[in-house]
């Protein structure tokens, strides 16, 4: 192994400056023969290495695993535009030209921030970490051999730690549990502790670490055994960087910023009428939400926090701050929870809502709520210059005596219900009711922000009042939750939580019925676009009846068996994808919208990894394909739109469209690419808006069925008739 510090000042990138994705051009490697010699001999093999950008530094620092000449070569690395953006690339030279097999633009930890990036390499399939944690896999047959070498342009990159080895070497991730790498303190709070671990594919342990402080005048950082302690010392920001003591490409920069005491002032504000829960209200749901309604819309400060006090003993339940939170959802019985961030505070006119975490308070329980004076600056309470809440007596409320009897809910966000969020019903479910149980969540009409998670019970309803009344909804993206989503174990480092809105794992007979779910980003607002209204990561059920899904990018993904009925699904990227083995959309419209990154863009329908070639995959029958505007207006341009692509090699792309209206935006080609094999894109009956049938003569890649053949999917019963070992499934409305 190579483990020497690589300062290089090679001219071996043509890098344009302030281009994100300036092409590698030809040049010299810097090879690494010790690191070469172990890949080398290792058969399927990993290349790791800890880089970072210069300030200001703009192009790209590569590694390269495959080698053939000096304009045939494969490699990953940093990708660094102005602004301090970030990416991760893999990357493949072919005669001179660059072919960008992945970019994943990255969210940047603290200044000058070193970050780990490994890429496994096993035959054509090339899998990315980024300080330990799986990032992007991509397959890309080639027949380079394998060779260990650096390069980066004038100095801008620096590297260290490089090295191979075999593939079987676990990547391993250190971090805090159930903490994102990014913190805020107050000055004033008592030193903070957090557990730290390490993760691997071998599980969770415990690992001897250092800890700095790039400033210790701001703040203190010590290891206490498997512990962080911090302690705030003034306001401003510092890095802490946590390496194993064991493996120093083991590490993690976390970005910490300190913000000034909280101050509120303990004269009496008057909150009566314009709080809720109401000062001194009674039989308060413990998922409460906390308003203040203000004069005039208050501007949210950059600093401060929200305090909900324990009445009895003073101790703080919860701090609520500016800007985002982390939060750890649901409360299943085996302890896994969704550790992602979210936007604990928004001002909606003059009405400020803070989400407190999920499940901090209890039944039958007094508290007070304290607000800092820094956090709604400039606002004006009953006419009254609003400096805080620093009084125990101003705003207090006391929790419903006992959890909710029966297996049927009712969530509101005013007036009597059992629960003010949809959460807060999941988690009594989960927690307070058998698996098999059937429940039954009705939920009024209103909007319900907030990520939600299910684990670990079957048999579960959830149902709105109304279709277009009970929304759903929440901002969230790869940019903020980055990946698919998982639940975490206890002490598990980091937070993957994921990008979608409702996260579903180890559940079957999941039914949504009479409701809208909707992911509200926006793909040209975001760093990582990819958006998921639904993640059903499970390999059981899934019931859609009259339920619109809206998003823009991957807006359900599916595991298992689902069941899409007299539903919406609207998006424009590959908005219906997943490892599956049936999914049936029936009677339902899939509505390609315009992409607000990209207007001239109609996307694909479907990216297909169905898990076996004999599954049926993605069945759309007696559906329409329409179009519309997407949240930016504009609307889908006439042959823009694909019904699927490829999707990965491991995985089969089985779609089928039978007897389905299409409309004009679908390009008279049909499918982009070519399936796994050749096999699998099927379409047959097909019709377009007006009920003629469609001249299907230029369509590429797929195969057009005769009516015997797509008779083979005329049903939910055919469609679903491998499920349990061949006993099968026909759900009902």
């Amino acid at each position: 192994m190579l483990l020497r510090r690589l300062l290089l000042a090679c001219t071996l990138l043509l890098s344009a400056a302030g281009a994100h994705c300036a092409p590698p051009g030809p040049g010299a490697v810097e090879f690494a023969p010790a690191a070469d010699a172990v890949a080398a001999a290792s058969g399927p093999y990993f290349v790791e290495a800890r880089m970072r950008a210069a300030p200001g530094a703009a192009g790209q620092g590569y590694v390269v695993v495959r080698y053939g000449d000096e304009r045939n070569w494969l490699g990953f690395g940093l990708d660094a535009a102005p602004g301090g953006k970030l990416a991760v690339n893999i990357v493949r030279l072919v005669d001179g030209q660059p072919k960008f097999l992945k970019q994943v633009r990255i969210e940047p930890d603290a200044d000058e921030a070193f970050y780990t990036i490994r890429l496994d390499v096993d035959g054509a399939a090339l899998t990315a970490y980024l300080n330990g944690t799986r990032l992007i896999g991509v397959d890309e047959p080639n027949p380079l051999p394998p060779r260990v070498g650096v390069l980066a342009p004038k100095g801008q990159f620096e590297i260290l730690g490089l090295r191979a080895g075999d593939i079987r070497q676990a990547p391993t991730s250190i971090g805090l549990a159930h903490r994102h790498k990014q913190l805020r303190l107050q000055l004033g709070d008592a030193p903070q502790r957090f557990a730290v671990r390490a993760a691997s594919r071998d599980g969770l342990r415990k690992v001897g670490f250092s800890a700095i402080s790039s400033d210790a005048s701001l703040l203190e950082a010590s290891a206490d055994g498997d512990e962080l302690v911090l302690v705030p010392r003034g306001a401003g920001k510092a890095a802490v960087t946590l390496a194993s003591k064991e493996d120093s490409n083991v590490a993690v920069t976390l970005a910490v910023r300190v913000d000034p005491a909280f101050a509120a002032s303990p004269a009496a504000v008057r909150v009566a009428g314009r709080a809720s829960p109401a000062a001194g209200e009674r039989d308060v749901p413990v998922d409460t939400r906390l308003q203040l309604r203000f004069d005039q819309a208050p501007a949210i400060g950059d600093s401060g926090s929200i305090r909900i006090v324990r009445a009895k003993d003073g101790v703080t339940v919860d701090v609520i701050r500016a800007g985002m939170e982390l939060d750890e959802i649901g409360a299943t019985r085996d302890g896994v929870k969704r550790v992602a961030r979210y936007k604990a505070i928004a001002v909606d006119g003059a009405t400020a809502t803070i989400r407190p975490h999920d499940g901090r308070l209890e039944y039958g329980t007094d508290y007070y709520i304290l607000v800092d004076g820094k956090l709604f600056s400039g606002a004006t309470l009953g006419g009254a210059q609003f400096a805080g809440i620093g009084s125990a007596r101003a705003w207090t409320f006391r929790t419903r005596d006992r959890a909710p009897q029966g297996t049927t809910l009712r969530v509101a966000g005013g007036g009597k219900a059992d629960f003010r969020t949809v959460q807060g019903a999941l988690n009594h479910a989960m927690q307070h009711t058998s698996r098999e149980q059937p429940v039954t969540i009705r939920l009024a009409d209103g909007r319900y922000e907030g990520l939600l998670y299910l684990r670990g019970k079957d048999n579960l309803t959830l149902r709105g009042d109304s279709r277009h009344g009970a929304v759903i909804a929440a901002e969230n993206s790869d940019g903020v939750n980055p990946g698919s989503g998982t639940g975490q174990l206890p002490q598990a480092p980091g937070a993957s939580g994921g990008r979608a809105v409702f996260l579903v794992e180890d559940a079957d007979l999941l039914r949504l019925d009479t409701l809208t779910l909707a992911n509200t980003t926006w793909r040209s607002k975001t760093i990582g676009a990819q958006a998921e209204a639904l993640n059903f990561s499970s390999e059981g059920r899934f019931i859609a009846t009259q339920v619109d899904f809206l998003s823009e990018q991957d807006t359900v993904q599916i595991k298992g068996y689902a069941w899409f009925y007299r539903s919406l699904v609207s998006g424009n990227v590959d908005f219906i994808w997943g490892y599956n083995r049936a999914a049936l959309f029936e009677e339902s419209e899939i509505r390609s919208v315009g992409d607000s990154a990209n207007p001239s863009s109609g996307g694909y329908l479907v990216q297909a990894r169905t898990v076996a070639a004999g599954d049926p995959g993605f069945v759309f029958l007696n559906s329409r394909l329409t179009h519309g505007p997407g949240p930016a207006g504009n609307d889908v341009p006439a042959g823009a739109t694909f019904l699927a692509r490829p999707g990965i090699v491991t995985a089969w792309d089985n779609v089928r469209y039978i007897n389905c209206s299409v409309g004009p935006h679908i390009n008279a080609e049909g499918w982009y690419g070519k399936p796994r094999g050749g096999k699998g894109w099927e379409e047959g009956g097909s019709t377009d808006p007006a009920g003629k049938p469609l001249d299907l003569s230029r369509r590429v890649a797929g195969q057009v069925l005769s009516p015997n053949d797509a008779a083979r999917y005329d049903s939910r019963a055919k469609v679903f008739a491998q499920f349990d070992n061949g006993n099968g499934w026909n759900p009902q409305p």
